[in-house]
């Protein structure tokens, strides 16, 4: 089992669910060398320094950690940074606007029923554990991303008819597996959980990392508003958001 006493305290595993969010994390490494783990490609390399291996999970909680689970259990990484976007809950923030997650919750975990969403831990693997439905970011991963927030030069961005500067702030991460919601919905997390970005891999991410002892940090760009069919919207934001949190992503690397 990976642990603390295991790890490599010089690597540094990078995860991103969709090709367009690790773009600007591949680009940028330095004598890449391609792998295969399983059935799972890999890339190897340096970032700011770093050694870093980059994965993809694909879509969705089970991908993500089911790749998160045998890249960690077999690199023994000393933490696990997942980058990528998520749909803006919070209608204050911007495309491209990075939110440094200090927590991702499930927002589909628990009971539905009619008074709403009952939210519950559930039983875990090992005898007497119970798994609970939000996990907070390494602390001092976190204070290194915060740290880093006054360092950071952002790029110019141009979406939604306008450019701006995006900003880069912490927040609550939510995510589950259903891609669109209704309105109802969306008003009802908004109000539960006072999360900023929706998507559907960060706390997965937090339940392997947290279960196998080793720190981890979740960083999302936001794209399209959340909303009922968020396709066309998604397929033309998204790489925006996937850019501006690869930036910032690889910023933060530099400070480990």
């Amino acid at each position: 089992m990976a642990g603390k006493k295991n790890r490599s305290k010089r690597l540094t595993l990078i995860l991103g669910a969709m090709p367009q969010e690790l773009v600007g994390i591949r680009d940028y490494l330095e004598n890449p060398k391609e792998g295969e783990l399983s059935v799972f490609p890999y890339l190897r390399g340096r970032l700011q320094g770093r050694e870093v291996v980059v994965a993809l999970t694909g879509v969705g909680k089970t991908n993500a950690s089911m790749v998160c689970s045998i890249f960690a259990f077999h690199f023994s990484p000393a933490e696990v940074v997942f980058t990528g976007t998520g749909s803006r809950l919070n209608p204050k923030l911007r495309t491209g606007d990075v939110i440094i997650g200090e927590k991702t919750c499930h927002h589909d975990v628990g009971s539905l029923n009619s008074k709403g969403m009952q939210y519950r831990s559930v039983r875990g693997p090992l005898k007497g554990s119970m798994t609970p439905w939000q996990f907070r970011a390494d602390p001092r991963l976190l204070r290194l991303a915060k740290a880093a927030v006054k360092t950071y030069q952002p790029e110019e961005i141009t979406a939604n008819g306008k450019t701006y500067l995006p900003k880069v702030i912490s927040g609550i991460i939510c995510a589950g597996d259903v891609f669109g919601q209704s309105e109802a919905r969306i008003r009802a997390i908004r109000k539960e959980l006072k999360a900023q970005l929706m998507e559907m891999e960060g706390p997965s991410i937090g339940q392997v990392c947290r279960q196998l002892k080793i720190p981890h940090l979740v960083i999302r760009g936001g794209s399209n508003l959340t909303q009922e069919n968020p396709g066309d919207d998604y397929r033309k934001l998204g790489p925006v958001a996937a850019h501006s949190a690869a930036r910032f992503t690889r910023h933060v690397i530099a400070q480990f």
